[in-house]
């Protein structure tokens, strides 16, 4: 069984999606795991916005969340991840 990894978000503390970050990457922390038919997101940092838009346009109607600790960088972007507020 293969797995796939995915960084939506690697910044620390300050989101900063702008050109000058393009390259690094501007979200904070959020990545994701794919495992056979499994789907599991860590942390929900500014990244997890995108991943959200993502899903949502995939159709993907399950995913586990696993917060590794609840400082800000590491939650902010819930408030904004779609998929948690649709049926």
């Amino acid at each position: 069984m293969s797995f796939k990894v995915k960084f939506w978000g690697v910044r620390g503390s300050i989101a900063c999606p702008s050109p000058r970050h393009v390259a690094f990457g501007g979200n904070t922390s959020c990545v994701e795991v794919s495992l056979g038919g499994n789907r599991i997101i860590f942390d929900a940092g500014t990244g997890i916005r995108n991943l959200g838009h993502w899903l949502k346009r995939k159709n993907v109607k399950y995913a586990k969340i696993f917060m590794s600790h609840t400082h800000w960088d590491h939650i902010d972007g819930f408030p904004f991840f779609s998929p948690a507020f649709s049926k």
